[in-house]
């Protein structure tokens, strides 16, 4: 019997190779996003706590407002740096995100198209294998009447 070999098998290998690429990429750039979000997080925390700093000193020691001023002001200012990096980290994952589906899609073309052939290729085998059937079993009925016209 035959053995079937997919044409594409080398694509399909290299497909399957950029496919863990992408989801390597998109693992790295979801860790990533995870810690901007975290140090998001505890600099909005910073902040808080700034302001909170600066309603008591407004309260109980109005001279050190200005200093607690400057330091909410800076905390805003990082606040604000670390949501624009997770912003873009956002737009980054976003693109791996892109390229793992382009990927993935990639490889299940030419796995589904290696089905196909394969069911193809299993048909067309059974269609041999019948017919190689078909002719032995001509092949003895004729002789079988053969011998019984001979008796």
């Amino acid at each position: 019997m035959a053995r079937f070999r997919f044409r594409f098998d080398a694509s399909q290998r290299l497909a399957d190779q950029l496919l863990d690429v992408a989801k390597r990429e998109f693992a790295q750039e979801m860790q990533r996003l995870q810690v901007c979000i975290e140090a998001r997080v505890t600099q909005l925390g910073r902040f808080n706590d700034a302001l909170e700093g600066q309603r008591n000193a407004g309260l109980h020691s109005p001279e050190k407002l200005a200093i607690w001023q400057t330091y909410v002001f800076e905390q805003r200012r990082r606040l604000k740096e670390r949501e624009a990096e997770k912003s873009a980290q956002e737009v980054m994952m976003e693109k791996a995100r892109c390229r793992l589906i382009e990927a993935h899609r990639e490889a299940e073309k030419f796995r589904r198209l290696k089905e196909k052939q394969f069911k193809a290729f299993q048909i067309k085998e059974l269609i041999k294998e019948q017919k190689v059937l078909d002719e032995t079993g001509q092949i003895l009925h004729w002789q079988q009447k053969k011998y019984s016209t001979k008796c």
